[in-house]
């Protein structure tokens, strides 16, 4: 009797953990993107983290529990409204409140940037013993960014895995240098210093 108490409360704690995937993740970011398009000559990006098979699991505000499906997803949508920058977080538990941006003139600087963004390549890892594959030691080989851009009226996308921007000691990524002298990577520094700030100061509180 014992052990099927014991089932039946394991498998209650099982069907009470939201897990949800890429796909939730990913309508979330379009509705808020949707309503971003309805602004006159709407200018916005994003940016979405994960590393392959990265599972986290969290307590929500109600004191349920939820966990990614398989790879954890956290976006990071940036947008001017009312001449002030607003960033907004979303991962596979939800959304958090948008936040307001003491930099102004970020999207103004990305919006400079376009051309350079738009027509800059990001070039995969290239070893010079020719090994395709990764091996262990070259870590992180599973981490990803992507980037979609909407800059003047026109939407275009960029992406790259942290493994090609690696200079690497015994495997010499021969274009690591090229990589990393790309707006883009420059661009991609400042936000990442953006949201760890605030993920330091604990300033991204879900929405309930």
């Amino acid at each position: 009797m014992k052990k099927i108490l014991l089932f039946l409360f394991l498998l209650n704690c099982f069907y009470g953990l939201a897990q949800n995937d890429e796909t939730f993740v990913d309508s979330q970011v379009a509705q808020i993107m949707a309503q971003l398009e309805m602004q006159e000559n709407p200018e916005y990006f994003s940016r979405k983290d994960y590393c392959i098979e990265n599972v986290q699991m969290f307590v929500m505000p109600d004191g349920s529990r939820c966990s990614s499906a398989s790879t954890y997803y956290s976006v990071y949508v940036f947008w001017k409204e009312d001449d002030k920058l607003k960033i907004q977080k979303f991962d596979n538990c939800g959304s958090f409140v948008p936040l307001l941006l003491n930099n102004e003139k970020l999207m103004k600087k990305v919006s400079k940037m376009k051309t350079a963004l738009k027509t800059e390549e990001v070039k995969p890892y290239a070893n010079e013993t020719q090994v395709t594959h990764p091996t262990a030691n070259m870590s992180p080989q599973s981490c990803r960014k992507e980037y979609i851009f909407k800059l003047q009226g026109e939407t275009f996308e960029k992406s790259f895995s942290e493994l090609d921007l690696s200079e690497g000691s015994e495997n010499k990524n021969l274009n690591a240098k090229h990589n990393n002298s790309l707006l883009l990577i420059d661009l991609d520094k400042e936000i990442s210093s953006i949201i760890s700030e605030f993920e330091m100061k604990g300033k991204f509180y879900r929405e309930k």
